[in-house]
Parts: structure tokens; sequence; C-alpha cells
């Protein structure tokens, strides 16, 4: 799996019919919020979402229970 450095890197996924999904690590200022940029390409169309901190954290074990590590990973 691929590692996001904060402020360094965009993990780009590839979809079936030439969709994209950008992750990247974000931060708000005023009130300053840390967490994720959600961009969804789909030809010409792109739309984004930001979520914070906690709610990457709720995404993330929401994989881990649908993905589970193998012994060993």
């Amino acid at each position: 799996m691929k590692r996001i450095l904060k402020h360094e890197q965009t993990v780009t996924l590839h979809g079936e019919d030439g969709e994209k999904l950008r992750v990247s690590y974000d931060n708000r200022g005023e009130p300053y919020r840390k967490g994720v940029s959600l961009w969804l390409e789909s030809g010409s169309v792109t739309q984004g979402v930001f979520i914070e901190q906690h709610e990457g954290e709720r995404l993330r074990d929401l994989f881990n229970l649908l993905f589970p590590r193998k012994n060993g990973q």
C-alpha cells in the first residue's frame, strides 16, 4: 500500500471507466482543521470533499474491517 507523506504526496486511484480518485493530506485555517481531501474526477467533472481527521480515522477503520491485513503484512 502507498503511504501518503503529508504535504508532499497525492495518491491517485483509477476506476474502471477512466474515473480517478485523488487523495491527499489537507489542512484548513480559521479554525485550523487537518484531514484529507478527496477529489473524484469523471470526464470533465471534478467533485471534491474535505473530511476532518476523525472522519478519516473512521474511514480507515471501515477499510480495515472490509479488507483485513493478512498475517505478515
